[in-house]
């Protein structure tokens, strides 16, 4: 069971189950499958952010779930003032190259790609 750090976790300790919503297409699911995934692997990610990680593709907890949940509700609020605090610090360049970017342009596994918005 996870202590809520990321410290020792190893992927292989817990089950992994697909996101099958009802309400996404599978094209849908399937990204959110891997931004899950890559979140839970995501050494510098918050502790919280990537144990709910866990708990979704665990199968513990449901994606309509997350925001009646306390630790879900925490875990998605702490990650987003990070965001919001990087998107302070960028510059109104680096803003609208955020607002411009098309990840269906972008060659996957680029090199220099690093999961950071740029």
């Amino acid at each position: 069971m996870s202590t809520g750090s990321n410290r020792g976790y190893d992927a292989s300790e817990e089950r992994e189950y697909p996101i099958e919503d009802k309400n996404l297409t599978e094209e849908q699911n399937e990204h959110l499958t891997a931004s899950l995934r890559k979140v839970r692997d995501m050494k510098d990610a918050p502790p919280a952010l990537q144990d709910l990680a866990r708990q979704l593709l665990g199968g513990r907890m449901e994606l309509k779930d997350v925001l009646d949940s306390s630790s879900g509700h925490r875990a998605l609020g702490d990650g987003l003032a990070g965001m919001r605090e990087q998107w302070r610090n960028m510059s109104p360049q680096e803003r609208q190259q955020v607002r411009d970017y098309d990840p269906d342009e972008d060659p996957k596994n680029a090199p220099g790609r690093d999961g950071r918005i740029r």
